[in-house]
């Protein structure tokens, strides 16, 4: 018998699932079978990736991430294809005083990103472990949480985990939330230059 959390995630998981796949315009949805794109084609399938910029960053891109679009010290990319009012899988990119005046051993939320489930905001988490980590092919850290989001009531409607990684530089702070497990997200902040 599943536990009231695990029947509470299961369709958050599948909800995510199909928001990801709605969310990718012509890109085959995560949990497409090799097989079927094998029958579409016998040359081997390698996914695009082009240099982004995202905030201070240069990152490589996945196909289906959207230019990152900043509201003052907020970088933030999105999913292509959402609708504008829809919840979108998104990451942030922050800097300045706004990075500078985050504890990173907090889980963050004032990122203009809201929860997958509709309707949802991140209330409070718990962190679960903190280590170094390489952030655009230096030294810093990362933080994970499990977060919960809630209604507009107050009320639980989901936990789920939610990475934060932090860089100090000569020009200030970097701090990158990740609430949607965006994929190869480790590799892709690991990977990530400064911008020159």
């Amino acid at each position: 018998m599943l536990n009231r959390t695990t029947a509470r995630a299961l369709p958050v998981a599948l909800a995510v699932s199909l928001l990801a796949a709605g969310c990718t315009g012509s890109a085959p949805a995560p949990g497409d079978s090799v097989h079927e794109a094998d029958t579409q084609s016998d040359a081997p399938v390698e996914q695009a990736t082009v240099q982004m910029p995202v905030g201070p960053l240069e990152m490589d891109a996945a196909e289906f991430w959207t230019p990152g679009q900043t509201d003052g010290d907020v970088t933030i990319v999105r999913s292509g294809g959402c609708e504008d009012d829809a919840p979108c899988p998104s990451f942030a990119v922050i800097t300045g005083e706004t990075a500078a005046a985050i504890n990173p051993a907090e889980p963050y939320f004032d990122d203009g990103i809201g929860c997958p489930v509709p309707g949802t905001a991140g209330s409070s988490g718990e962190l679960l472990t903190q280590h170094p980590a390489t952030v655009a092919r230096q030294q810093g850290t990362m933080y994970m949480f499990e977060v919960t989001c809630t209604d507009a009531d107050g009320v639980e409607q989901v936990t789920l985990p939610q990475n934060q990684w932090t860089l100090e530089t000569d020009d200030g702070t970097i701090f990158i939330v990740d609430r949607w497990s965006f994929d190869g997200m480790l590799a892709k902040v690991a990977e990530a230059t400064l911008a020159t």
